[in-house]
């Protein structure tokens, strides 16, 4: 029996492909972008969530209190030591020193580690999971040594045994390969490619062990990670205490009066905004109102291509029961073509995800792609879906066997008993639609807006050329070099451009005040020709010079505006004490700028100061006359190369690394296009299952119509006039649910846009046109049809 019914499903199926493919596509659509939804949010949420003892395991942060709370994570090499030596309620402590740039030679070929590379000891692999592959995590206690991942392992010796191998940091200090770690869990912030061990410190920076890197409790740094794992989650509180005593003990008891110093659990990191990575669970909730959405729209449209085919086989349906057939077995024959459509839907998602998650992982997620991490919960996910799915979609269907007369189904006048919610159902599904198309539009103008807008500086035709610590000696001929360029516009010596993701900053003590501010100052820090190569407008005073014997300072609008001076000229030659710019003497105040932004705009413009400080200087940023850069390019290179033959030539334009700022944004834009194409695609088949209905309805008329004369264009309007009519009032509840979703989203922006009624019309002359396009093909192809066909088949 079961046999004859998947007989008969497969054929009806096939007999009305049409509605078999727009099911399909709608429903699989959905699934895939519902299965890939699930796939990314579980591994967001699994982040960190491998490790033995993550509930254990803490990473210490700390606030600086001032008239703001500046938060950080960071510690300093003497406290890590002091930590793992005097509190007996830590069970171990990890240093974790990450996100190291170093240029390693492996034969004559020559690599950056660009941020991959950490230094660890055995410690850091007891506490966090990474299993080894080859080697042993006690390997790394010795000094000059490294481990590899699986992936940096093939990329620096291919197919080769690297175990044993040597490979040289900045050509001159060989470490060896000591291990290989599997690095198929990407899952952790708290993870790199490359591992020197940490005894390796002061050899492959050349840091004697007295030096203040080791033993000065004031030298924090936030790639400092100090990770402990307690024998006891209570003893928390009794930790960071102890931490705080640690601190009175070695640094001074008065710091404690501005910093406090608190145990993040390793778990939280990720979402954590004040110290973690501050992953968007608003992102995740959105992508998760988008599954429902989708879902929702799919449902509607099986609702609609259902009743469409019921009307098509009401008469079949009313012979059945004449013949003597059941409601049951009707029912269950109208279950089997769900399950084996619904079948055939996630088979088309699954290949729809397989596909697009691939493209993901390269072009939206390169540095953490998207990983299933629970194969059997995903595998059951899909066959909850598939259950739940053939279930509500059933629905339908046995209302309509339960409801049907067979004297009107044998007459094919069965419309079931859905009109006035069907109706519903199609507003509220591209309301959904249209609500994601104006977010769209919102979230691309903010987005460029973030990236483009320039407050008080100029990015156009800015390189930047990184260059390490030893190059700062040899400055003196890069600039004898550029200077003599006639396709270079200016250049400055800095530490970072405005606009950038971390900018030093400090406490200023101002006037010969004996208190400091209570308020700390961003710096901006470059040479003399900083100003005029980012177009940083002076208001007041003259330009500073860059001798650190006698420090000079320009400092922007907002900050003397915080210092008490609305007039720039009167804080002209005061006194500033810059805390860790250049403290070593007190500078005189030369001019005050126009306020510039020194981070991101996601955050308000901060009092900044602009000086020197060679230790701090790590790019050469040049301003190009024209747009051709290539020449300059090729010939720095092959400069470089003579220069510095043991570093690899790197460059990259400014506005790419502003760029960089917004990718948190940039990635939700993207997520958000994808969203939208999915449900206005969804929204498209709904409206040709609905236009289906409406031409099975009104096909005689049709046939009569056109007989008396009616023109293909007057059949068209009739026919497309209730869709038009439907979208506007899609459009019209959309409006304020948009208007006040996106509200509150661009309200956590300092710089944002202004949401005119231009982006709302936009919206709708889109979906109005989208909605013209799909509706006319199928209104076209019923008003050119045959009269005589349409009425003899009535």
């Amino acid at each position: 029996m079961i046999k004859t019914y998947f007989r008969s499903a497969l054929r009806q199926l096939l007999k009305h492909s049409y509605y078999t493919f727009l099911t399909i596509a709608g429903l699989g659509l959905a699934i895939a972008c519902s299965l890939f939804i699930y796939s990314y949010n579980s591994f967001q949420y699994s982040f960190d969530q491998f490790h033995t003892d993550k509930e254990l395991t803490f990473l210490v942060v700390q606030d600086l209190k001032l008239e703001q709370v500046e938060h950080s994570k960071g510690g300093s090499y003497a406290m890590y030591n002091a930590i793992s030596r005097e509190i007996p309620q830590v069970e171990r402590t990890a240093l974790y020193m990450d996100n190291k740039d170093l240029t390693l030679r492996i034969a004559d070929q020559l690599y950056k580690t660009e941020g991959k590379a950490a230094f660890v000891s055995s410690e850091y692999f007891n506490t966090l999971n990474f299993p080894w592959l080859a080697g042993s995590p006690k390997d790394l206690d010795q000094p000059n040594t490294v481990a590899l991942t699986k992936t940096m392992a093939k990329t620096y010796f291919n197919n080769d045994n690297p175990l044993g191998k040597t490979i040289l940091v900045d050509s001159k200090f060989p470490v060896k390969v000591v291990g290989i770690i599997d690095d198929r869990n990407k899952n952790s912030d708290f993870r790199s490619e490359i591992y020197f061990s940490q005894s390796s410190v002061s050899t492959l920076w050349q840091i004697p062990q007295n030096d203040g890197f080791f033993n000065n409790w004031g030298y924090s740094n936030s790639s400092n990670n100090i990770l402990v794992t307690l024998k006891n989650a209570a003893d928390k509180n009794t930790v960071e205490q102890a931490i705080h005593a640690l601190v009175a003990k070695y640094w001074h008891k008065d710091v404690l009066q501005t910093f406090s110093y608190k145990l993040l659990p390793l778990t939280s990191y990720h979402f954590d905004t004040d110290y973690g990575k501050g992953t968007q669970r608003t992102l995740l909730s959105i992508l998760v109102a988008i599954a429902i959405g989708v879902s929702i729209m799919a449902l509607v449209n099986y609702s609609n291509i259902t009743f469409a085919r019921q009307m098509n086989r009401s008469v079949e349906m009313g012979v059945r029961k004449v013949l003597g057939c059941s409601k049951r077995q009707l029912y269950i024959q109208f279950l089997i073509e769900t399950l084996i459509l619904t079948a055939a839907a996630i088979i088309f998602a699954l290949v729809l995800l397989l596909i697009f998650s691939n493209w993901a992982n390269q072009a939206l997620f390169p540095h953490e792609p998207v990983q299933i991490v629970h194969p059997r919960s995903f595998i059951a996910i899909i066959g909850i879906i598939w259950v739940l799915t053939s279930l509500l979609t059933s629905i339908y269907p046995l209302i309509f066997v339960n409801k049907m007369d067979i004297q009107q189904a044998l007459k094919k006048l069965t419309i079931g008993p859905w009109n006035f919610s069907r109706k519903t159902l199609i507003v509220f599904q591209n309301m959904i639609a249209m609500t994601l198309l104006i977010a769209t539009f919102v979230i691309v103008l903010q987005v460029n807006h973030l990236k483009n807008t320039d407050i008080g500086f100029s990015r156009e035709q800015v390189i930047l050329l990184p260059f390490t610590k030893k190059m700062i000696q040899s400055k003196a001929k890069i600039a004898h070099f550029i200077s003599n360029r006639t396709d270079v516009q200016s250049y400055t010596f800095s530490d970072n451009p405005p606009s950038s993701e971390k900018v030093w900053g400090g406490t200023i003590q101002f006037d010969n005040r004996t208190e400091w501010e209570k308020w700390p100052a961003r710096y901006a820090i470059g040479d003399s020709a900083y100003i005029s190569t980012f177009n940083i407008k002076l208001l007041a005073g003259k330009n500073f010079n860059d001798n650190p014997q006698k420090p000079e300072f320009l400092i922007n609008q907002n900050m003397a505006t915080a210092l008490g001076y609305k007039d720039p000229n009167d804080i002209i030659g005061k006194s500033l004490n810059a805390g860790g710019l250049n403290e070593e003497q007190v500078g005189t105040i030369v001019g005050v700028v126009a306020d510039f932004s020194t981070n991101s705009l996601n955050e308000p413009i901060s009092p900044t100061v602009i000086g020197y400080n060679e230790t701090r200087l790590k790019n050469v940023a040049i301003k190009l006359k024209g747009t051709d850069h290539q020449l300059l390019v090729k010939d720095l290179e092959q400069q470089w190369k003579n220069w510095y033959p043991d570093e690899v030539f790197q460059y990259k334009f400014y506005d790419q690394q502003i760029a960089q700022l917004y990718k948190k944004e940039v990635l939700l834009e993207k997520l958000i296009w994808i969203a939208v194409i999915v449900a206005i695609s969804i929204s498209m088949l709904g409206f040709l299952g609905l236009l289906s209905i409406n031409i099975l309805k009104r096909t005689k008329e049709i046939g009569i119509r056109k007989v008396l004369g009616s023109s293909v264009t007057g059949i068209i309007v009739l026919l497309s006039q209730d869709f038009f009519k439907w979208i506007t009032i899609a459009f019209l509840l959309a409006t304020p649910l948009a208007y006040y979703l996106m509200n509150r989203w661009l309200d956590n922006f300092p710089f944002r846009i202004s949401m005119g009624w231009w982006i709302f019309a936009s919206a709708f002359c889109v979906g109005l046109m989208l909605t013209i396009a799909v509706v006319s093909l199928q209104a076209i192809k019923a008003a050119t049809s045959n009269p005589v066909d349409s009425l003899r088949d009535e």
